[in-house]
């Protein structure tokens, strides 16, 4: 409160931490008995990835430059019964749907970038032919290009369902161009990273999607803390 910022919780948080229930009832409850404090005392929640993207959605075609990051008070009241059930243990169908869900996106996001590379190997030498200092560069240029556009594309199908083509590239160059889309920009500048990334070392750490779905989750934050030592390598590039 003394330098007037606070703390942002999201969902990848709650996920990390339900985990843990697979283990150890015991543990999972101590955790959640320890989030909930913050929870109750009313730490910011931030939203997940993919409503992040619709909410700059909307903020395109209602032509404003402001996007919903944070819970609405409803939201927020949902996140609240969420944690006091699982700090008494109670992992029902919602929870397990929920990590099912995320164990999902994790999966692909670990198999996706090598099994795809292994399709194209004209990819993987473009990519392979990308040198680690000009990957600013690099990026900048693929975002706002075909590729970008193409990527973003696949993560509007994700949220939306298939849609014309003649509307899904229209939505997709829209965020790309729009300042205020810090989200869309994030996600393709990481399916690009993890494509790089996985063309010069074989494959991606099993963790490393997750921690991406981390830092993409601070596209609306001031600040992105991390004591993780890989995630400094990344967070500028996906971020920028």
């Amino acid at each position: 409160e003394r330098c007037d910022s606070s703390l942002a919780l999201s969902g990848q948080n709650v996920y990390e931490l339900a985990l843990t229930f697979q283990n150890s009832v015991e543990r999972g409850m101590e955790l959640f008995r320890y989030l909930k404090v913050y929870v109750d005392a009313g730490i910011v929640g931030a939203y997940d990835n993919l409503d992040l993207l619709r909410a700059e959605v909307h903020a395109l075609y209602a032509h404003d430059d402001s996007v919903v990051a944070y819970y609405s008070p409803a939201d927020y009241d949902a996140l609240k019964t969420e944690v006091a059930k699982l700090a008494e243990g109670i992992v029902d169908q919602r929870a397990q749907s929920f990590l099912s869900k995320r164990k999902g996106l994790a999966k692909a996001g670990r198999e996706e970038p090598k099994t795809h590379l292994e399709q194209r190997p004209d990819m993987k030498a473009r990519l392979l032919a990308v040198p680690e200092n000009e990957l600013v560069v690099w990026l900048d240029e693929q975002v706002s290009g075909e590729v970008g556009t193409a990527l973003l594309i696949g993560h509007l199908n994700n949220v939306y369902g298939p849609a014309s083509a003649d509307a899904a590239k229209s939505t997709a160059q829209g965020l790309l161009q729009h300042p205020a889309s810090r989200e869309a920009k994030a996600l393709v500048r990481a399916d690009l990273y993890l494509h790089w990334r996985c063309a010069r070392r074989g494959s991606n750490p099993r963790d490393l999607p997750d921690d991406v779905y981390h830092v993409l989750n601070a596209a609306y934050c001031d600040v992105c803390a991390t004591a993780d030592s890989g995630q400094k390598e990344y967070v500028a590039l996906l971020l920028s």
